[in-house]
């Protein structure tokens, strides 16, 4: 690179040139569609996550106390042990706004482990915190990378719990920086960490922070937009889009924010996948000897079909969730992207054409699961169990696309719906179960106590749009529904049958509930097409070819005004 400046990347950039006049025009114009849409968090609000934060440090060296205590330590170690939280994602990036919640890594010492965290955080922190302040806590032992979620004074944390073997203390300047810090960690402990070295090294790997947190920052709003973000829903997370711009930023050093967005797009849409992305040589330790991402030696890294590498070692790949379909979901959205951005440099579009919101609901798809879990118990239960539901509804979405379903396509809505309901009977209990949205109330009546005897229903809602294969003649997903509900149910710690169930409800497009519908959008509604002759839909006395749903081991949602829906 010229100037002297270190070179970042694997590669030499593509071009070093200068932004232009009008580059920096639609520069501007992109932040101030970003300020517009309120994507920044103001001063007071950062103001208040400091005070979060330094509130989480307190109770975390106090936790550690605790348990050093309890496992009869002497007085003299328990005061040194120390403790630390960490930041990672979008807050730590510099990328948070208003709504974003900040993810968070406990570190602790060799003295204590995770079933310590699960015993002794919460009450610390409850007997520590403001009770007038602390609106949720749900502790998810048992998901992929055991959590705690908990909101405090208005702002969302994301718990997450590492301890290091290889330290007796966690003192207030550790650094999480060296490798030896990963020596005999586990490798959901791994990934814990590592999470707060990638964010870190991450800004040390782009030539112009600014640049790249607008540019970011631009990208997280269009994938939120355009429903395709999400690591749990077969999409990439806020790392690997955040890697993705990086790259663009390393290959472009002196471009402004507006300009990376478009070489973005026009880049990824001709990406030759699976040829991946990285932002440095992928590093190795003859010390650690810990396994890095190498689809010539590793079988599993070799099936990744867009694959996005951390930088941080060891590298792994922040995108094995994507599929085959959701990866052909997000190639015609680059197209579209690359199409409008160019549209926007000529004067033709504006920067709210690119950010316009999904079809999901409105045009996408005819067919539907909603995937529902309810509970008529208390809420922090019921969200632990939604949290499990949440984390194994990709694996539906898949066992219907690679099993001999008739589907070709399952495509997971980005983000479940949460609902409250108060319901005045088991009837009504029953339909809400089944999708209806006719007892809902707001999520903050649910406290309140109507004195009418009513029953409080807490749902979460998954809807996953269905494309049929071509010359469908059946179809059968009984077997990838029942392995859901067993992989959801099965864990007694956080499914309670007396209060809670699971229903995979077909629904048609325009029985959708309403409030999936913005303004502006356009609900689909029920053609009115002449019934045929019913000797056309028989053959010998014999129903045709095509299943029904109600035939596969689901419900049908809106049974009465559509009997026995068939697939046309």
């Amino acid at each position: 690179m010229s100037g002297g400046r270190k070179k970042l990347g694997v590669t030499d950039p593509i071009s070093e040139a200068q932004p232009t006049k009008q580059e920096l025009q639609l520069n501007e114009q992109l932040i101030e569609y970003l300020k517009r849409i309120n994507n920044f968090e103001t001063p007071e609000g950062n103001e208040r996550r400091e005070k979060v934060l330094k509130h989480l440090q307190m109770v975390t060296e106090e936790f550690v106390r605790r348990v050093g205590k309890s496992k009869g330590l002497p007085q003299s170690t328990i005061d040194n042990l120390g403790g630390m939280i960490y930041t990672y994602g979008s807050y730590a990036i510099g990328v948070h706004g208003p709504d974003s919640d900040i993810d968070t890594l406990v570190v602790t010492p060799k003295t204590v482990d995770v079933d310590d965290y699960f015993k002794h955080f919460g009450p610390t922190f409850k007997e520590l915190s403001d009770p007038a302040k602390i609106n949720s806590f749900v502790a998810v032992p048992d998901a992929f990378v055991p959590i705690i979620k908990l909101e405090y004074d208005s702002v969302d944390i994301d718990l997450i719990f590492a301890s290091l073997p290889s330290q007796p203390s966690i003192p207030h300047d550790f650094s999480l920086l060296d490798q030896g810090v990963l020596r005999g960690l586990d490798d959901q402990a791994i990934r814990s960490v590592n999470g707060v070295r990638t964010a870190k090294e991450l800004l040390e790997l782009v030539p112009q922070q600014t640049t790249f947190k607008h540019a970011l920052r631009a990208i997280k709003v269009w994938a939120n937009k355009r429903a395709i973000y999400g690591f749990v829903f077969g999409y990439p997370g806020g790392i690997a889009w955040a890697i993705m711009v990086a790259r663009l930023c390393q290959l472009y050093p002196f471009a402004c924010g507006s300009t990376i967005l478009s070489k973005f797009f026009a880049l990824l849409r001709t990406w030759n996948w699976p040829r991946p992305i990285f932002l440095k040589q992928v590093e190795t330790s003859d010390v650690l000897n810990l396994s890095v991402w190498n689809p010539t030696q590793n079988y599993h890294d070799k099936l990744h079909v867009m694959p996005v590498i951390t930088p941080s070692y060891p590298s792994m790949c922040s995108t094995h969730s994507v599929t085959h379909s959701t990866l052909k979901i997000m190639k015609n959205e680059f197209l579209r992207a690359s199409e409008i951005v160019n549209g926007i440099a000529d004067g033709k579009n504006t920067w709210a054409d690119l950010f316009q919101r999904h079809t999901f609901f409105t045009l996408d798809h005819k067919y539907y699961l909603s995937v529902i879990v309810s509970s008529t118990g208390n809420k922090d239960p019921f969200d632990a169990y939604s949290g499990r539901a949440q984390s194994k509804i990709r694996l539906l979405a898949r066992n219907i696309e690679v099993g001999n379903t008739g589907i070709e396509m399952a495509r997971v809505y980005r983000k479940g719906i949460e609902r409250v309901h108060r319901c005045a009977n088991e009837k009504e209990i029953d339909e809400v179960r089944q999708g209806s949205i006719k007892y809902k109330i707001p999520a903050e009546d649910a406290t309140t106590d109507s004195g009418d005897g009513k029953t409080i229903v807490y749902t979460t809602t998954w809807y996953v749009g269905l494309t049929l294969a071509e010359a469908t003649k059946a179809l059968d997903i009984s077997y990838p529904v029942e392995e859901y509900r067993r992989l959801c149910e099965d864990d007694n710690d956080v499914f309670d049958r007396s209060c809670m169930g699971t229903k995979i409800v077909h629904t048609r497009n325009y029985d959708l509930p309403s409030d999936l519908f913005e303004q502006g959008d356009i609900k689909p509604t029920k053609s009115h097409k002449p019934k045929k002759d019913e000797k056309k839909k028989k053959v010998n006395g014999t129903k045709g070819a095509k299943r029904q749903f109600a035939e596969t081991g689901l419900e049908v949602r809106n049974m009465s005004t559509t009997k026995n829906p068939r697939l046309l």
